[in-house]
């Protein structure tokens, strides 16, 4: 065996520098994004035990305040209030400049309605983190080995469309139709960026996007297989020039929460 891959080597030096070569890159692209995606999950999972503490000392203390009402536990409140500032959605800080106003406690018990939520997601995420990282049944450990190879897939199927593009725009007879084809490319190169997208939403709360988005996405996403019937793909383009101007200024729906 050994003697056969011997002559074969010696026989087919090209082919063998070449299938090293791309061997070497395919191990460090996994060590580079093997590491990268450890060094996010370590990120995310800080992130969350930092938001949970803070949101559960403001969800104690806004209790405090509720039950005492007075000026120290108030004061207490507001430090709190500080030091979640970064993480506060808008709906909370609109709550939060109400009862500045007029310090209702009315105001004060919808948002401790809004807190409890946020610490109740964030506990979900955080069981979710630590089952997904410290998990040891079969399904995680090849899930964790998996996930490098598939920024290498796509990292390669980029390489490869640009390359299919590049050959079909050579194709083309006049500078238009080129074009076209160009555009279809780049169409279809952001319709399968979407659909990836779209999936690894689905483990988040990102997901809720609304039926007009969603709809505007769908569009996007399809609006390559124009192509097939009126022959022309700068349409296609259009449209999903139009999908990013809608998506950057309209906003995903607010999920309202009753106490």
């Amino acid at each position: 065996m050994w003697a056969d891959l011997a002559a074969f080597i010696k026989a087919n030096t090209t082919e063998t520098l070449l299938i090293s070569i791309i061997g070497t890159i395919l191990v460090w692209m996994y060590k580079q994004f093997k590491s990268m995606i450890d060094s996010k999950e370590q990120d995310k999972l800080r992130t969350v035990q930092l938001k949970l503490g803070l949101f559960t000392k403001l969800e104690t203390s806004i209790a405090s305040t509720l039950h005492l009402n007075n000026e120290q536990s108030r004061q207490h409140m507001f430090t709190l209030i500080g030091e979640c500032g970064p993480y506060l959605s808008d709906m909370q800080r609109t709550i939060i400049r109400d009862y500045y106003k007029a310090f209702d406690s009315a105001v004060l018990s919808s948002l401790q309605a809004l807190i409890v939520n946020e610490v109740d997601k964030l506990k979900r995420q955080l069981d979710i983190i630590i089952d997904d990282q410290e998990g040891a049944d079969m399904i995680n450990y090849i899930r964790r080995l998996c996930a490098p190879f598939w920024p290498i897939i796509l990292s390669i199927a980029l390489i490869i469309m640009i390359w299919i593009i590049a050959m079909v725009w050579s194709q083309g007879d006049n500078l238009w139709i080129r074009l076209n084809y160009l555009a279809l490319g780049i169409t279809l190169l952001v319709s399968t960026t979407f659909i990836i997208s779209m999936l690894s939403l689905l483990k988040t709360d990102n997901v809720r996007q609304g039926a007009k988005r969603w709809l505007v996405i769908i569009a996007g996403i399809i609006s390559p297989a124009l192509f097939i019937f009126i022959d022309l793909s700068l349409i296609p383009l259009l449209i999903q020039i139009a999908m990013f101007v809608y998506l950057s200024r309209s906003k995903r729906p607010i999920e309202i929460i009753r106490p």
